[in-house]
């Protein structure tokens, strides 16, 4: 019981999300669905003027500029009916990429909003799975299941009322053999939609094993183990091919269902027409049947059903939009702030932007307290030097003054807003670099900076011989920094604060590990940092230590020293 209500709960969020998505939307789905029902209209005036001009054409000689009449009308409805068909397709499809890409740029806000800590909970795989196959995955659901839903509805309505004037009973032959379709593809597919469900949370689990693999595939030769990993995958491979066949009969049977019912009552339709028409069947609205409605009927049956097959085709979109829209939707939920209320700060002249905690306490992973109750209050142009033994936990309370971990109690914020808001640069003891361009890696926190403020920025770091040059901005680095020694790697970073609007600056071990020279170059350049930002330092460094406004010192046994 417990298990069904939290399927049910996990399929209410995803489409409670396809709903908001489609709402987005909306305007330029419902010009899609007016499209296909003026392409549904022209199509039946179009076979009524071709059922007329045959009847003339089999009972008598119209004269040739009749022909040409009915001829033109009819071209000119049937390219008129094509277009509108195009721009049914064209809106859809637009207001399908719309929302995709919407979704995606939402995806990284709430990836973005949420600390790396929560990231790391699930596999770097299943995020790539979230950004390109689940989001891809709504694509059919927007561009053909429901503007097919609509059309459905709409479409078979405009034609049975055209039948239904012509004979009454061939409408309703038709009206009573159409709920038998959409009856037994529901019960199906509500099948296809649970399997469909059971293969997306497959994929994501044979696509992080896969992943595992390929990042020990070193470790793996080195113990023998190639052709025993070699056959798991193949063997989870195989699952997964099964369920996805599974799932494909599940649609194929769909399909043939609708055929089925389709087909007995378009033969029915024939049967009727045709009997009528050589004077075997008398009753009911026969006398009115002619040549010209018996063919306008007859040719208007499959195209009653044609609806219901072209929604039989898109409906395992929906199963697939669902089951991928029930995994994004936990995703896109806001994510539990480091603090509920912020802080009520004085003088909010002077600090607008300064940093400030409230009654912090801060644990390791495993439990053991590094700090309580701390109270800070950092303005712009004054730095805060943390400073401590070794693993006693002074890396922990950095990432929690970043917002990169949730504190144990408290309130960290920036200003006004919690700390997860607000802007804050950390630099780790290894600062990241990409494979790219120099000039990409030093603006990928401001892209629209030019080269003369790249130059400007490394310039004030101290890398000018680095670059001297727009030409060197082209420079290749690689994700490992080949060519970059420790303090010039340091000095990148830095130059990246520098080129964007960071108040908080929040460092690492700035100069650890570096030789004399490097070590005065990243001292000087904090100095000019803290004279318009607010730093933020774990060291040991006693030069640094004079760049400090204020001390926490942190000591084993869970105490700490304020100064």
């Amino acid at each position: 019981m417990t298990a069904k209500l939290v399927i049910s709960a996990e399929h209410a969020a995803g489409l409670a999300l396809l709903k908001r998505l489609r709402q987005q939307e909306k305007p330029r789905l419902r010009l899609s669905i007016l499209a296909g029902s003026t392409a549904t209209v022209l199509l039946i005036l179009s076979w009524y003027l071709i059922a007329l001009l045959i009847q003339q054409v089999v009972l008598a000689e119209p004269a040739s500029t009749t022909l040409q009449l009915y001829g033109g009308i009819i071209v000119s409805l049937l390219l008129t009916r094509n277009l509108a068909l195009y721009w049914q397709e064209q809106l859809a499809q637009t207001a399908s990429n719309n929302i995709r890409a919407n979704l995606r740029q939402q995806l990284l806000q709430a990836w973005q909003a949420t600390t790396p800590a929560s990231l790391q909970q699930q596999a770097a795989s299943s995020h790539a799975g979230h950004w390109l196959e689940d989001t891809d995955a709504l694509d059919g659901y927007f561009s053909r299941y429901w503007p097919q839903q609509q059309l459905m509805l709409l479409s078979p309505l405009l034609i049975l009322a055209a039948i239904t004037v012509s004979n009454w009973l061939v409408g309703l032959l038709l009206l009573l053999s159409a709920p038998l379709i959409p009856l037994f593809m529901s019960l199906i597919g509500m099948g296809a939609e649970q399997i469909n469900q059971k293969h997306l949370t497959q994929r994501q689990r044979l696509a992080g094993h896969f992943l595992d693999r390929l990042r020990k595939m070193a470790l793996i030769n080195r113990l023998g183990a190639a052709e025993q990993v070699k056959a798991e995958v193949a063997s989870r491979s195989e699952r997964y091919r099964q369920l996805v066949m599974k799932t494909l009969r599940v649609a194929f049977l769909s399909s043939a269902v609708l055929e089925f019912f389709a087909s007995v009552a378009i033969a029915a339709v024939a049967i009727y027409i045709g009997f009528v028409l050589f004077g075997a069947i008398n009753f009911g609205p026969a006398h009115s049947l002619t040549l010209a409605s018996g063919i306008f009927m007859l040719a208007l049956a499959p195209e009653f059903f044609q609806p219901l097959r072209q929604f039989a085709q898109s409906y395992h979109d929906r199963a697939a939009a669902l089951a991928a829209a029930t995994e994004l939707a936990p995703q896109l939920l806001p994510c539990t702030l480091l603090t509920t209320q912020p802080l009520q700060l004085q003088d909010t002249n002077k600090t607008a932007k300064a940093f400030a905690c409230r009654d912090l306490s801060v644990n390791t992973a495993t439990g053991r307290q590094i700090c309580q109750q701390v109270n800070i209050n950092l303005n712009l142009g004054q730095c805060l030097l943390i400073s401590g033994p070794s693993g006693v936990g002074k890396s922990t309370l950095l990432k929690t003054f970043a917002g990169l971990q949730a504190p144990a109690h408290g309130q960290v914020c920036v200003g006004q807003l919690p700390v997860t808001q607000a802007r804050v640069f950390y630099l780790a003891q290894k600062p990241w670099v990409f494979n790219g361009t120099l000039r990409e890696n030093l603006a990928v926190l401001s892209p629209d900076v030019d080269d003369d403020a790249l130059l400007a920025a490394l310039n004030r770091v101290g890398l000018a011989t680095l670059c001297p040059s727009r030409v060197q901005l082209d420079k290749p680095l690689t994700e490992r920094a080949e060519g970059l020694s420790g303090g010039q790697l340091q000095r990148l970073a830095l130059a990246r604060v520098l080129l964007s609007s960071f108040d908080i600056i929040v460092l690492d071990e700035p100069t650890a590990s570096l030789d004399l020279a490097s070590r005065k170059q990243i001292i000087a350049c904090l100095a000019q940092l803290k004279r318009q930002h607010a730093l933020i330092i774990v060291s040991h460094d006693a030069e640094l230590a004079k760049l400090a406004d204020q001390q926490l010192i942190l000591t084993a046994g869970d105490k700490h020293v304020a100064a």
